[in-house]
């Protein structure tokens, strides 16, 4: 089979050092590897990808970047730097709706002529590859009105309008948990199929996790805003150490640039111990999940949680939302849900693991069989496959 895939794609993720020989790579759209991850079990399995991606710290009258091997084209095309004020003499990308990126993107896609595509994210990927072909499989990891409810701002309503257009022209549409396909089926006539995030289960689960005598835990969050709701982390963390005066918090993502918002909130509120390590590569993000005593995730709502997953999956017992969109489901009974709109509960919830290492020892390895069960690479894999075959036999 020949695969497109549009998406958001990191070049450090998708290609291996060894192939990258001849000069500098552009860096593509950095994030989870969660899609190259997927490229790369279908070469594994000996289809053919050609995979397109943005990246805008190209120059935007620069050529598409194109790497080639047997199996695999790898396509970056340049984006556009601001969204809305003028780069040159074009408008910002998302003042008028990506239409620039999506042109050229649509170019690259007529060019190699993948047999099926495969868009992730309803926004300008998406627009894209259903300009190409109107049978496009549109993968959703979010909701633009959720997220613009939370965040208010003309780049988020853009994009929502973006993704209202992706469900009235599309026709084969999945989503990332039943949650998420929920909210989004009102939107589009077409049944929305849940296929998970794929992990990569690790090898063995960690054996140099922290004590619970001298606990470590971590908190991956990018943004600093209420969906996110951080200062509930941090505040729970304080009162833990109450108790666990030993507690360190690893503070990880966007949300906890050293010396910004969440810096200043814990000088505010006297919380100490916290190591504010800011965006950090995912390798890096994996090997602090891997050796900390439990995750804490407060988010109000989430579309599916890959932190949560990547952490069941080295046996490490996540404490996160009861109520929290796809949380639940996603954790199932790994770990600990709670109401985090209470700070008390939160930490009520985490005092509990560290102090009973019988429930502990039985949420880590319940964690890592949930993963192994519902989540592995090969098990999504193959059911994307599935659904390109389907996609195939209708056209």
């Amino acid at each position: 089979m020949y695969i497109g895939v549009v998406a958001p794609i990191a070049t450090n993720d998708l290609l291996p050092l060894a192939e990258r020989h001849a000069g500098p790579y552009p860096r593509g759209r950095e994030g989870a590897p969660l899609i190259s991850n997927l490229i790369k079990e279908y070469l594994r399995r000996g289809h053919r990808v050609v995979a397109i991606t943005l990246d805008d710290q190209m120059d935007d009258n620069a050529a598409p970047f194109v790497h080639e091997s047997p199996q695999l084209t790898y396509v970056v095309v340049p984006a556009r730097s601001r969204t809305f004020r003028l780069n040159g003499r074009r408008l910002g990308r998302t003042a008028d709706f990506f239409w620039y990126e999506r042109r050229r993107m649509l170019a690259q896609l007529r060019r190699y002529r993948p047999e099926v595509v495969h868009a992730h994210w309803t926004y300008e990927f998406a627009l894209a590859a259903l300009a190409y072909d109107p049978q496009t499989i549109v993968t959703v990891h979010d909701n633009a009105l959720i997220i613009y409810q939370y965040v208010r701002t003309l780049n988020r309503l853009f994009h929502l309008l973006m993704a209202r257009y992706v469900f009235r022209k599309g026709h084969w549409f999945t989503a990332v948990s039943p949650y998420m396909a929920e909210t989004v089926q009102p939107w589009t006539k077409a049944k929305v199929a849940v296929v998970p995030n794929p992990v990569v289960i690790p090898e063995r689960a960690s054996l140099v996790k922290a004590p619970l005598s001298q606990p470590v835990i971590s908190v991956v969050v990018n943004g600093w805003d209420d969906r996110k709701n951080s200062k509930n982390a941090l505040l729970a963390f304080k009162a833990v150490q109450q108790q666990h005066p030993a507690a360190q918090l690893w503070a990880m993502g966007t949300a906890f640039v050293p010396d910004e918002e969440a810096a200043e909130f814990c000088r505010e509120h006297a919380i100490n111990n916290v190591v504010f390590l800011g965006p950090t590569p995912h390798e890096e993000v994996l090997k602090k999940i891997a050796a900390s005593t439990l995750i804490l995730h407060t988010s109000l709502e989430e579309s599916f949680g890959m932190v949560l997953v990547e952490a069941m999956a080295y046996g490490v017992p996540v404490v996160a939302g009861q109520a929290s969109g796809a949380v639940p489901w996603v954790v199932a009974d790994g770990g600990l849900l709670v109401d985090v709109t209470s700070v008390e509960a939160i930490a009520s919830a985490v005092n509990r693991l560290l102090a009973d290492p019988a429930l502990y020892a039985q949420l880590s390895a319940r964690a890592v069989a949930i993963v192994a069960e519902r989540f592995p690479l090969a098990t999504v894999a193959d059911q994307y496959l599935a659904l390109y075959e389907q996609c195939l036999a209708k056209k």
